[in-house]
């Protein structure tokens, strides 16, 4: 290149019109989303004051898309959790980066709005002293005015504010964690405060106003997603309340009301359903008819109260002898029925003398007197093949009947 021709460049890159071209075309293409390299802005003039701050303002919406993009997928992450606590612990993982924190819990507003509660927290500067279930009433809080211009609050200097609010408890605690500026965000629906979120770090003067912008971008879509997530849980909650009712229900309608043992109902069925097992893998249970002696003089010398006190009696001494998979249950009256699952006819005997024994050997206390109680014992082996829990039953109800003719207080096998 000539010196002339040198020059005439020179003069073209001064010359304040082509300047503003180039700025005009990078501005251009940035409105278009086109990444490209800004003129360079040399000298003091206006122009390259202009220039320098058109660099900036393109770097800060750099950022600021940037920082859209993440907190649209803390968002995202968000959605995909289900329950309260999965939701929170998304957002503790996804705010890294976003807002600076050592520390983030979140408490809920009663029903009533008369309290904050502690419902979720996690922390990276050791042990929480604000933990679950952590509540103090909204009268005389400072979140009172948090929720009335419902703009996130900072604290940078918590040390300080604590000073000045000695009577804030919760404050106290934050600051015995090792928190020193904090960042309080409301959270709404449909203009109805829900609770807060609390940001906190072990660094003083943290907490920015763009840190208050960033989270106003998602507070509602942060409170929309807790409110759904405690709604489901709430309601999983409540379908596992009522599935527990159903089963003390279903437990109590097999109880027999008085001893707590299986009823009549219920024995049979589980009779019939382990007959079914044993002829289908080839093994033998066992079945004892039990039936107390006397039982009638007991209710005509000492009343009906003893006499249910001798039934009581009756199942708490037998029932510590059962093993896992044997049946107790009340067939009738003073009448009782005994499943002894996978015992055959060499067991059988040894085991019925045991009940027996432990009847005999130690009175009963009937409440108005002691008395002596036997009992008399009919047993059988069944296979369950075409036997039916009936069928068993009448077996075992057979050799009761001999044992008693036979003089009580004994147990029959049936042959």
């Amino acid at each position: 290149m000539t010196d002339a021709a040198l020059k005439d460049d020179e003069r073209s890159l001064a010359d304040p019109n082509d300047r503003v071209a180039a700025y005009t075309a990078w501005v251009s293409a940035l409105r278009q989303g086109k990444t490209v390299k800004p003129p360079e802005a040399e000298g003091d003039d206006a122009l390259a004051r202009l220039g320098h701050e058109l660099k900036l303002l393109s770097e800060a919406i750099a950022r600021r898309e940037a920082e859209l993009t993440r907190l649209n997928q803390v968002v995202l992450s968000a959605e995909r959790e289900i329950l309260v606590e999965d939701v929170l612990d998304s957002i503790f993982k996804g705010f890294i980066g976003i807002i600076p924190y050592d520390r983030i819990g979140c408490a809920f507003l009663s029903a009533g709005g008369t309290r904050m509660t502690s419902y979720w927290a996690r922390s990276n500067m050791g042990p929480m002293r604000i933990n679950k279930g952590y509540s103090r009433p909204l009268a005389g809080s400072s979140l009172r005015e948090v929720f009335r211009t419902g703009e996130p609050r900072i604290l940078n200097d918590l040390e300080a504010y604590l000073a000045e609010h000695p009577t804030s408890n919760a404050t106290r605690k934050i600051v015995g964690e090792g928190g020193r500026s904090s960042l309080t965000c409301p959270l709404f629906i449909d203009g109805r405060p829900l609770g807060v979120i609390f940001f906190t770090s072990q660094k003083t003067n943290v907490y920015k106003d763009i840190h208050q912008a960033v989270f106003r971008q998602i507070a509602g879509q942060v409170a929309i997603l807790i409110n759904k997530s405690q709604l489901f849980q709430e309601l999983v909650e409540r379908n596992q309340f009522l599935l527990r009712q159903a089963e003390q229900l279903t437990e109590a309608a097999n109880r027999d009301v008085l001893t707590g043992v299986l009823n009549r109902r219920a024995f049979l069925l589980a009779l019939d359903r382990h007959l079914q097992a044993c002829a289908a893998a080839g093994k033998t249970l066992g079945l004892i008819m039990a039936d107390i002696d006397h039982f009638k003089s007991i209710n005509d010398t000492h009343g009906h109260a003893a006499g249910d006190k001798a039934l009581c009696g009756f199942t708490e001494r037998l029932s510590p002898m059962l093993r896992q998979g044997d049946y107790l249950g009340r067939y009738g009256g003073e009448e009782f029925l005994i499943l002894l699952s996978e015992v055959g006819a060499a067991e059988l005997p040894s085991i019925a003398e045991r009940f027996r024994s432990t009847i005999a050997d130690t009175p009963f206390d009937l409440g108005v007197a002691e008395r002596s109680l036997t009992v008399s014992l009919g047993a059988t082996v069944a296979h369950g093949v075409e036997q039916s829990a009936e069928d068993v039953v009448a077996l075992a109800d057979r050799a009761l009947y001999a044992a008693k003719e036979g003089g009580r207080n004994r147990w029959v096998l049936a042959a």
